[in-house]
């Protein structure tokens, strides 16, 4: 009995306690805003959150379609304005995943530094009506087996017509509001204007090639060639398609007046887009 009472005059006084504190002195609540630019794809993605508090969070994160994979961590402080974004990094943590889900991974923090755990801190604030992107101009070629950046894959997007409906691998703040008006073209440096095109461009079929594997006769392509090469702005990055969507081509080689691509589609046949079939970058 005597316990008992002893806690419960413990219990009174620390209620009574907690009480005066609260009424003396009320805790400081802070408000952490986030603004989140992302690029999610299959299997790999990047996020960066700016905190309004100053500090930001960048994940990049890879895995595999049989287990296992990796997630980068990276934690700093930032500063930007209407034009600039600069992260100053502090801190990694790095997970490793066995490809045995059931595992746990294995983790490493470590002081930031480490050239295998850098990440890109300098990028220009890019806007599309209610849309802001990041670009760097850093080659990354982690994203890609080509020389690429964020300047030249955007290109790649906008001169496809992907964008603004979809974006490809570099870092964006969308809303839920349509983009209604053109890209100002005036925002990107000029050293990477000339990658975008001011005018879709067009190319027909000229000729048609069946491919057939030798060590697999049901695994077949067909190689296409179109009547528009280098002399007419057209690089291996782009994507044409008909008019109706129903086929398209990502072109794998250019020659001075000639490009060529690849197409698997099961359905295809020369009868269905024949010789003469028109496909263009963007259909306007």
């Amino acid at each position: 009995m005597k316990y008992v009472n002893i806690l419960i005059l413990f219990l009174i006084f620390s209620c009574s306690n907690n009480k005066t504190e609260s009424n003396n002195a009320k805790p400081v609540l802070q408000n952490i805003d986030t603004l989140r630019y992302s690029y999610n794809g299959f299997n790999n993605g990047l996020r960066l959150d700016l905190l309004s508090d100053g500090r930001f969070i960048n994940e990049h994160y890879l895995f595999s379609c049989f287990g296992g994979g990796e997630r980068k961590k990276v934690f700093g402080t930032y500063k930007m304005d209407s034009m600039n974004l600069t992260l100053i990094p502090e801190r990694v943590e790095f997970f490793e995943y066995p490809e045995d889900i059931v595992l746990k991974p294995t983790i490493t923090k470590t002081k930031y530094g480490v050239d295998s755990l850098k990440i890109k801190t300098e990028f220009q604030v890019i806007n599309w009506e209610n849309r802001k992107y990041l670009f760097s101009d850093f080659y990354d070629f982690g994203w890609s087996i080509d020389k690429e950046n964020d300047y030249i894959r955007f290109a790649n997007y906008l001169n496809s017509g992907f964008e603004p409906e979809m974006s490809g691998m570099y870092l964006v703040h969308k809303s839920k509001d349509s983009i209604t008006s053109e890209f100002d073209l005036s925002q990107i440096p000029e050293k990477w204007q000339s990658y975008f095109l001011k005018e879709p461009i067009s190319a027909k079929i000229i000729n048609i090639k069946k491919v057939i594997d030798p060590n697999d006769k049901e695994n077949i392509s067909w190689k296409i060639e179109l009547d528009k090469g280098e002399n007419d702005r057209i690089n291996n990055r782009l994507t044409l398609e008909t008019q109706d969507g129903e086929f398209f081509i990502e072109i794998d080689s250019v020659l001075t007046n000639k490009s060529y691509g690849t197409t698997y589609m099961y359905d295809f046949t020369p009868q269905k887009f024949p010789i003469g079939t028109e496909l263009r970058t963007k259909w306007k």
